[in-house]
């Protein structure tokens, strides 16, 4: 197993996944979000967020046909939750589903059906697409399927009307839809599937992707590897307890204390981004949030810790990088020569007459880069220097500008670097605005050296601070895939 994985793995969700994985070539990472999809749609309705909005956690499954194993890792969920949920996902599993109103007469008919039941109206639906990719193809010429998906998730009611016995309209209405909803889909069919128009209004940052592949092969055998896995008693246990009575979940101080800065974390991000990047993933805080309830639910408690939260966090951050990887993936398919980040930097900096905010360089990073991954690429260019401008309106992040330093050789020009560049340090501010002054005067004072101001000494924890909680949320590529 990854440690990706093990830093995402909690409660007894987390080890239930665990305990599978030797009998399954799927990813745990996959089998994870199956698991959490298949676990909170079957509590969906019962468990809510602190504000009352629903805790269904849907998900999306990228892999290579085959090598993925993307079908293996619903299985192995299936296996892990299924003994625990009763019937649910025997009576109420649902696919096919490619237009509004064929989803919402699918969720209305259930709601109906449950009527005449012992235990009252119960409208809970799980829809689970082993071919997305069709689904998409016949969705997209459908003008409501993407909005009544949204609705779906947002738990607002979804309505239809139909034409009853004698040509009479009839409306059918779900006032309160509570539908799960994974999916599965290859890499190369995701990018012409997945339409701008319907990104832009939000149908897909609702669902985290995940990208997938195999984990091991196991060796051939007459049986089904996946008949060892056994029933979870604390899933059992957990599902009965969300079936008696709704339970609303609330975060600890510690954990909304995290959660309050990560959202402003999160929402300086999408605003660097360019709409049509930050649009897959602009509702990573409140899916976050939906994932610490499910989990903490799992364990039979309704108060929100900051190991849950935590847990969730990766879960989310991870699924994030994984989308921007699709993004980058579906540009070089455009035929776009990939840059460095290096690059990216140098021709941002000539273009804007060597000197521009970080914000405007974050921008024209895109999906390529973040705040961290931005530090450590100066770090490694003599040619390029940052410099904190003042310290924040009211106690907020502080601005800084990055500009070319002139008279010194590009990284690759056949001289080596001969000291390692410190952390980012705090330079007095230039009276000059122009780039050409400040460069003067910085030649000048390389003539006649003087001694350190407090001002220039390196920013220590407690000046950074606004800074670490501006980006927490942005972990690069490198480091999650």
């Amino acid at each position: 197993m990854s440690q990706q994985f093990n830093k995402m793995a909690y409660g007894p969700l987390g080890k239930a996944v665990k305990a599978a994985m030797p009998h399954t070539e799927a990813d745990a990472v996959g089998v994870y979000a199956a698991t959490l999809s298949l676990f909170s749609a079957a509590v969906n309705g019962q468990v809510l967020q602190p504000n009352g909005r629903p805790t269904v956690f849907w998900s999306a499954l990228v892999g290579r046909s085959k090598l993925g194993r993307k079908g293996f890792a619903l299985a192995t969920a299936l296996a892990v939750v299924g003994p625990s949920i009763g019937g649910f996902l025997a009576t109420r599993s649902r696919k096919g589903i490619s237009s509004g109103p064929a989803l919402v007469t699918t969720l209305f008919e259930v709601e109906q059906e449950s009527l005449t039941s012992e235990d009252g109206r119960d409208g809970r639906v799980m829809v689970a697409e082993d071919e997305w990719a069709s689904i998409l193809k016949r969705a997209n010429r459908d003008a409501t399927y993407h909005d009544q998906l949204i609705n779906a998730w947002d738990g607002v009611a979804v309505a239809n009307t139909t034409k009853g016995k004698g040509g009479k309209r009839e409306e059918q209405r779900i006032e309160r839809p509570l539908m799960g909803y994974h999916v599965h889909i290859q890499p190369g069919r995701w990018a012409p599937l997945v339409k701008p128009e319907h990104a832009l209004g939000g149908a897909f940052n609702r669902i985290p992707h995940f990208i997938v592949d195999k984990s091991k092969n196991l060796p051939t055998s007459n049986g089904n590897p996946l008949s060892a896995v056994k029933e979870t008693p604390a899933l059992t246990r957990a599902y009965k307890w969300a079936r008696e009575k709704v339970r609303v979940m609330e975060l600890s101080p510690e954990a909304a204390q995290k959660h309050d800065a990560y959202r402003l974390a999160f929402d300086d991000r999408m605003a660097e981004l360019p709409e049509n990047v930050s649009c897959f993933i602009e509702r990573g805080d409140e899916n976050l949030i939906r994932l610490a309830c499910i989990l903490t639910a799992a364990e039979r408690k309704t108060v929100v810790s900051a190991k849950a939260w935590e847990a969730a966090k990766e879960i989310i951050e991870y699924s994030m990088a994984c989308t921007e990887k699709l993004i980058n993936e579906a540009q070089q398919g455009t035929g776009r020569t990939m840059k460095s980040i290096e690059q990216i930097i140098r021709e941002t900096l000539h273009r804007y007459g060597g000197e521009c905010t970080r914000t405007l360089m974050l921008r024209s990073l895109g999906t390529r880069g973040n705040a961290d991954s931005l530090n450590a690429a100066i770090e490694r260019m003599p040619d390029v220097e940052m410099e904190r401008k003042g310290s924040g309106a009211k106690g907020g992040a502080p601005s800084f500008v990055i500009r070319l330093v002139e008279g010194k050789p590009e990284v690759g020009q056949g001289q080596e670097q001969k000291e390692e560049r410190p952390k980012l340090s705090v330079v007095p501010q230039r009276p000059t605005p122009t780039l050409k002054k400040a460069a003067g005067k910085k030649a000048a004072a390389k003539k006649t050296p003087a001694k350190k101001t407090a001002k220039q000494k390196e920013v220590g924890p407690s000046k950074a601070i606004s800074e670490r909680q501006e980006d927490q949320m942005a972990i690069s590529m490198a480091d999650l895939l």
